[in-house]
């Protein structure tokens, strides 16, 4: 019945060839939309993943990462006091204006951590060390921001809000979901720059590493006694709600789950509609199967391979052209994050929702009467 099925499906070239092509577009689009959203999302969360905390202070009422109120940063005595704690760490992130060679500025991200120990700052460097932000102005800036920023030279001087500052490191793989450059400083240096005073002596965040992660929603608890006016957040509660925030208060994830829907509503039309082409003008023969004793297992099993031939041919051509887009795309400051994990899961999706698709081819051959093949 596969045999018959693999004859089927490749019997009319033309209509082949016009399925393929929509199989391929949706397969592409479902791919490219979801491995694009899983990208921006890993990259709205990438400090938080990263940092190796247990617990974050944030001020109440926090969205995201990127969007944060300062507070007071001597309440971070409060957490390193506490036996539970093998190290608390305090992080700024304010936003300022990075002047280019040409006197363009460009919006960035600064984030100031602690040299000394670099939690909340590059984890992945392609140039320099984490620490190198220390002993003086210096930053690091993600290589990715060359698109925007122009040559990222090392030891090249650069105006920060107002500030000469000294670029002494490129990180990797450090981006927001805005895709506005992140530019690394000390601590001390991003608290200096800001041109709001109520910012200065102020935290962002204060990232918390615990002796034993076990007892991580019990130091949660105590802190909150401690600390009423900040949300304690868990790593994985930051990290959720974060997602929960780009995708749902702001629109922008939805549209991207929308777009990918829309892909595969797209291909299970194309192959419903071919399958159901191909069923109605093999009808005779269907009811000499049926007449001949075929079960409606083996029809169903012929109907049903076509759909799965349209739609593995189509996916795996789709594949390659997403894998071969991925490095043009990130070039443009886009992230793609495919991986065998979601080919694999988008393939399975693909696949289910074209054997459904056959659903009216299915049902027309179960209602065919075989004694149609005598009358004819």
């Amino acid at each position: 019945m596969i045999w018959l099925a693999t004859r089927l499906a490749f019997h009319n070239r033309a209509r082949l060839l016009v399925t393929l092509f929509g199989v391929v577009f949706s397969a592409y689009l479902t791919l490219a939309e979801t491995a694009l959203y899983i990208g921006m999302m890993e990259n709205a969360t990438s400090i938080i993943r990263h940092s190796g905390a247990d617990l974050w202070v944030a001020s109440k009422g926090v969205q995201n990462f990127d969007f944060a109120k300062p507070f007071p940063d001597e309440r971070l005595k409060l957490a390193q006091g506490r036996a539970e704690v093998a190290w608390a760490k305090p992080i700024s992130l304010s936003w300022g204006f990075l002047k280019l060679p040409d006197g363009a500025q460009e919006l960035v991200e600064i984030i100031g951590y602690d040299p000394a120990a670099p939690v909340g700052g590059p984890w992945d460097m392609a140039s320099g060390a984490p620490g190198d932000v220390g002993g003086g102005e210096n930053m690091i800036v993600d290589e990715s921001a060359a698109q925007r920023l122009g040559e990222l030279r090392l030891g090249s001087l650069w105006e920060l809000n107002d500030r000469s500052i000294k670029l002494v490191g490129l990180s990797r793989s450090a981006k927001t979901f805005t895709t506005a450059p992140i530019v690394f400083t000390s601590y001390r240096l991003a608290q200096d720059m800001t041109p709001d005073v109520s910012r200065q002596a102020a935290a962002a965040y204060i990232a918390i590493k615990l002796r034993n992660p076990a007892d991580v929603e019990r130091v949660a608890k105590a802190l909150r006694h401690d600390l009423p006016d900040n949300e304690i957040l868990t790593t994985s509660a930051f990290v959720e709600r974060t997602i929960l925030y780009w995708t749902v208060q702001t629109g922008m994830g939805a549209a991207f789950c929308l777009t990918a829907v829309l892909g595969l509503v797209v291909g299970a039309g194309t192959i419903g509609q071919t399958v159901f082409a191909n069923t109605m003008e093999h009808l005779g023969e269907f009811a000499t199967l049926k007449a001949m004793g075929a079960t409606a297992r083996d029809l169903n099993t012929i109907i049903l391979a076509q759909a799965a031939i349209d739609a593995s041919v189509g996916f795996w051509i789709a594949t390659p052209l997403a894998l071969l887009s991925k490095a043009p795309l990130e070039k443009t400051g886009v992230t793609l994050a495919v991986d065998l994990k979601l080919i694999v899961a988008l393939f399975c999706v693909t696949l289910a929702v074209a054997l459904a698709a056959a659903y009216f081819s299915i049902r027309r051959v179960q209602n065919l009467d075989p004694a149609t093949v005598f009358r004819s």
